[in-house]
């Protein structure tokens, strides 16, 4: 991974064994979104949804923009996929990583909550291209997978209402705007992609 270190991969690796541990996508319905913000970063707002409730697919996407966000629902996954810029996580078994990545989790005792719980995480951007999050992107996945679950037992009454935290990584010290966004019509600062 671009820039990253192995404590960096050790706390990611903690952080999806608590999430999973959370199963949050017992407390969301497909499709409702977070706003993500971090002045510490550049770029975003980021939106972010929590997958399994109605799938075999466990994880969380974090969608770099509202655009690709929207076109998620915009039909199937095939004909937007070319669109699409997010990172992501995913749970599965051992088979979901790359073989040298599972050696270094085995080796260094990286946290897994179970047996289909191993987390993957990779960077989609447009053209349907992957490849590993750099540093930064972790981080911010990082975050999200250790304040979603709060946020999600904090805003129970999806209300607009922005929750703050704060998040101390490898690469430094980060405050998270969290906060529902309606999903029966657009956020007034994000447009509708074209059709």
């Amino acid at each position: 991974m671009n820039g990253v270190t192995p404590e960096q991969v050790r706390d990611f690796f903690k952080a999806a064994a608590s999430f999973y541990r959370h199963a949050p996508w017992r407390a969301v319905g497909e499709g409702e979104t977070i706003k993500v913000e971090c002045g510490q970063l550049g770029g975003g707002p980021w939106y972010a949804i929590v997958v399994g409730k109605g799938g075999t697919v466990k994880g969380l996407i974090l969608f770099d923009d509202w655009t690709s966000r929207v076109l998620l629902d915009r039909g199937p996954y095939e004909t937007v996929a070319d669109r699409l810029r997010d990172i992501t996580v995913h749970f599965g078994d051992r088979s979901l990583l790359h073989p040298d990545d599972l050696e270094m989790a085995t080796q260094l005792g990286f946290e897994v909550a179970g047996p289909r719980a191993y987390p993957s995480a990779f960077r989609t951007e447009l053209g349907r291209k992957f490849r590993t999050p750099d540093a930064w992107e972790l981080e911010l996945l990082e975050a999200c997978l250790w304040t979603i679950p709060d946020f999600l037992k904090r805003a129970e009454d999806r209300a607009p209402d922005v929750l703050e935290y704060a998040f101390q990584g490898t690469i430094g010290k980060m405050s998270l705007d969290l906060s529902w966004v309606p999903m029966d019509r657009p956020a007034a600062d994000h447009p509708e992609p074209p059709a």
